[in-house]
């Protein structure tokens, strides 16, 4: 089911028309496929409405992240259920959870109106969703259920974003991975590299949520694209890598380097922090851990457990770093965040100036997009106003945007 909705902005129709009454078919740029050129960019962010009883969340397109506000008043479109979000080339998923199994296609038309296109639909939730290669082809799917009670299979997908098709469906069972007699495993991430794909995870009790194996590191390797099983690579000089639904766990380079990133930390729902918050790297070509690289981040400032994290290019990550140590008391609570350009290199950690300490949003993918040397991401200050902070790379500076009226933003990408 496609559902349209028109993009209403009266400056640019009265400039289109304007245009239109004084220039021919031969001044009209192009596109090398012959398709009409603009020069609007429009953005789209999946934002959620908190009440004290339930959150609604919604789909919202716009032109400018950086000033004015962005309403959902007579604007947005209302999707069922929770949602999380990722994007693949220009296309923008939100993807069900919490039951939901459908993940919604958001495309651009060329006419200026958003296409949201509902029916790609898994056997049950999906817990991460990304780009290949980052070339827009095709999107890796993994539905790995919480508990034995809603599936013992953990199931790989691949999906075609041209097709809007799923493709390649595999199943493998957990006790395949882990010994699930002692523990059940959340997905904490997964990258591709070298046609293999590497699946970090960390052992939990799935009915109290208790972490009591936090002296290793796991990382699951499959064959890609037949996801047929290899080997789990463990290493002790850290704890698990990433945390409950945040998609932090692991991220590739341009150079085909893994980098795991454990934190352990309380606020992100580890039950105890036994080892120190670190990044290890997986060199491209290999299926083992480096023993040479250990970036120990609880050394580099205050704090240094990196909750969220996006990779930006340059042996960079762009992250939200925990600048305070916290007890069992803070556990869940996401708290006492400040923006950061991680390097993985100089195994550095530089505060965003600019952006003030804030409150996280848990467990879900870190709401950043990356453009132009830019980072954009959302801040949620003490009274509860949301404003969008657009983050210049080079000099870890950030200037406050457009106010959003919503309780989060739990998604943004650009879609043209």
């Amino acid at each position: 089911m496609n559902i349209t909705k028109t993009i209403f902005r009266s400056m640019l129709a009265i400039s289109l028309i304007a245009f239109t009454a004084c220039s021919s078919d031969d001044d009209v740029a192009t596109d090398p496929d012959g398709n009409p050129e603009t020069s609007e960019k429009l953005y789209v962010l999946g934002l959620g409405v908190t009440t004290s009883t339930e959150t609604t969340n919604y789909i919202i397109e716009t032109d400018d992240l950086m000033s004015g506000v962005i309403s959902l008043e007579g604007q947005g479109t209302l999707q069922e259920g929770y949602r999380d979000y990722a994007q693949g080339g220009d296309t923008f998923y939100s993807i069900g959870g919490l039951g939901v199994t459908d993940v919604n296609t958001i495309t651009a038309s060329e006419d200026g109106t958003l296409n949201i296109q509902s029916g790609l639909t898994f056997d049950s939730q999906v817990d991460g969703f990304q780009d290949v290669d980052g070339n827009g082809n095709t999107m890796v799917g993994i539905s790995s259920p919480l508990s034995p009670t809603m599936g013992e299979n953990i199931k790989f997908y691949t999906v075609d974003i041209a097709s809007n098709t799923k493709n390649n469906i595999t199943n493998i069972p957990f006790s395949s991975v882990y010994d699930i007699t002692q523990d059940w495993i959340f997905h904490t991430g997964m990258q591709i590299s070298g046609g293999k794909l590497y699946q970090t995870f960390y052992p939990v009790n799935a009915t109290t949520y208790e972490t009591k194996n936090t002296d290793t590191q796991y990382v699951a390797i499959y064959s890609y694209p037949g996801f047929e099983f290899e080997k789990v690579i463990t290493d002790t000089r850290v704890g698990p890598a990433g945390a409950f639904n945040t998609r932090s766990g692991i991220f590739k380079a341009e150079n085909g380097d893994l980098y795991t990133i454990s934190n352990s930390s309380f606020t992100n729902g580890y039950s105890q922090s036994t080892k120190p918050a670190g990044i290890l790297r997986i060199t491209a070509g290999t299926s083992s851990f480096d023993p040479d690289y250990f970036f120990n981040t609880s050394e580099a400032m205050t704090g240094g457990r990196i909750a969220h994290a996006i990779y930006i290019g340059n042996n960079k990550l762009f992250a939200a770093v925990t600048v305070a140590e916290h007890t069992i008391d803070n556990r869940w609570s996401d708290t006492n965040l400040r923006l950061a350009i991680v390097d993985l290199t100089s195994q550095t950690i530089s505060l965003v100036e600019g952006a003030p300490e804030f409150t996280g949003n848990g467990g879900r993918s870190f709401a950043a997009f990356k453009e132009e040397g830019k980072v954009y991401t959302s801040i949620s200050d003490a009274n509860g106003t949301v404003n969008i902070y657009q983050t210049d790379i080079s000099t870890a500076t950030a200037v406050k945007g457009a106010t959003v009226e919503a309780s989060f933003v739990g998604g943004i990408g650009r879609l043209r």
